[in-house]
């Protein structure tokens, strides 16, 4: 099982996932990734932020 880490950025800053996850292939991660994006998204939304998100993945190896 490969390690990915999921690092979080919109306007204001940037949150480096130093824990990560593990994963058994890129596409679970991505899935993973998709999962946090869309739980982010419903959090600030709640709190009326409209803000953008990006969430990098990347794995040991970067």
């Amino acid at each position: 099982m490969a390690r990915y880490y999921f690092d979080v950025m919109n306007e204001r800053k940037i949150a480096r996932d130093d824990e990560g996850s593990g994963y058994n292939s890129l596409d679970a991660a991505v899935q993973g990734a998709a999962r946090s994006a869309a739980e982010i998204g419903t959090d600030w939304l709640a709190k009326s932020d409209t803000s953008h998100v990006v969430i990098e993945v990347r794995d040991e190896q970067n």
